[in-house]
């Protein structure tokens, strides 16, 4: 079975690596297509799960609008449609390209399979552009892998049929074992120095409590991002024995506002986006994760870590209700309030972690496999 697999951003090479490896470890040929978005974090991290791309899209331009991305990525998917042409197409998630490329496959009457399919909040500005995005790849998609048994049920509600949609756990925490096992053998010998959490990182936490900071969503951008950083500042003032850690996004609706008022603080660190690899390492040394991320509120659980998420809905309501996750908005206060109470009791999340189980690639080849045998 050829399969081609469609990724650029960093979340999606983090979900769809397993599922390249685990296609090819099973004997399928494996196409990767790399559209170029997150190009320089993106190739280090493919690099570090043992992959190279089979073509380069290469669709980035300074200051691009999402049309703008929309019709690049048709055109150079047009123009390299012999090379990446397949049996099926695989997008995960919930990206403008993963939904142009969902839509190109089905212009050519190719199946596409939707890694992470049925999240939703049902309002399309919430997040923006990707409540729109996954629900339009959900209308094209032949093969739908739920990571939940709330995405399968909504699924269902939209008029699925129960053949197309099987429910094989998140993908993110089969990266996340595997990793985390990587750096566990021997130190994490054989991984990439550049890949690891910087020494200037490590000395700036200590052995002081920490909390890891990511935020970044569109949606956020402005009134929100005010908030977001006023409610980080306060809780930086309120316990300055606590390290902060703030991975810093490079657009500028980001970088603005978090530089003008979390700038100068001695326990708040704002650095420019870490490695994958580190990443996880921060994750494992954090006391509170404070997010806007989709991806933090899936590995968490197994890290066992208080989640708080700065979001006004999420469409990983999992989390919440079994308790590893709070969602808190924007509003600065209830960052502060919510952050604190976490710092100071740990963890209160039940039982497992709701998202996976680190075997979800392994059961979405085998659906792949099974369909290639039945046609």
């Amino acid at each position: 079975m050829v399969i081609t697999i469609v990724l650029g951003t960093r979340p999606e090479v983090i979900k769809l690596a397993p599922v390249i490896l685990e296609g090819r470890r099973r004997g399928h040929t494996v196409k990767v297509v790399l559209t170029g978005q997150h190009r320089h974090m993106a190739l280090p991290l493919l690099h570090f799960f043992g992959i190279t791309p089979d073509v380069d899209l290469d669709v980035m331009v300074p200051g691009q609008t999402l049309t703008g991305l929309s019709g690049r990525v048709l055109a150079k998917l047009d123009a390299e449609k012999d090379a990446v042409s397949g049996d099926v197409i695989l997008v995960q998630g919930d990206t403008t390209s993963a939904f142009i490329a969902a839509y190109w496959a089905f212009c050519n009457k190719i199946p596409v399979g939707h890694v992470e399919a049925g999240l939703r909040t049902y309002d399309l500005m919430a997040p923006f552009p990707e409540e729109a995005n996954r629900q339009l790849i959900g209308r094209l998609a032949a093969f739908h892998f739920a990571p939940t048994k709330t995405a399968l049920i909504a699924l269902r509600k939209e008029g699925v049929g129960p053949s197309k949609i099987h429910n094989v756990g998140n993908t993110a925490i089969d990266a996340l074992l595997y990793t985390m096992k990587r750096l566990k053998e021997a130190s994490g010998v054989g991984i990439a120095d550049s890949e690891k959490l910087s020494q200037q990182v490590r000395e700036f936490i200590g052995e002081n409590p920490l909390v890891l900071v990511t935020a970044h969503r569109r949606e956020s951008f402005g009134e929100g991002f005010e908030g977001i950083c006023s409610g980080i500042k306060q809780v930086a003032e309120a316990r300055p024995d606590v390290k902060f850690v703030y991975p810093v996004h490079p657009n500028p609706n980001v970088r603005g506002p978090v530089e003008r008022l979390l700038a100068g603080y001695s326990n708040i660190l704002l650095c420019d986006p870490v490695p994958y690899v580190g990443f996880v390492e921060l994750m494992q040394r954090a006391s509170v994760l404070l997010t806007d991320s989709g991806g933090i509120q899936e590995e968490g659980p197994t890290l066992r870590k208080p989640i708080i998420v700065m979001r006004e809905e999420t469409e990983r309501p999992e989390g919440v209700t079994v308790g590893f996750a709070k969602l808190v908005g924007t509003d600065s206060g209830k960052i502060r309030r919510e952050t604190l109470k976490a710092l100071k009791n740990g963890c209160k999340g039940r039982g497992k972690n709701p998202y996976g189980d680190g075997k979800s690639a392994g059961r979405i080849i085998g659906v792949l496999g099974r369909h290639a045998v039945k046609n």
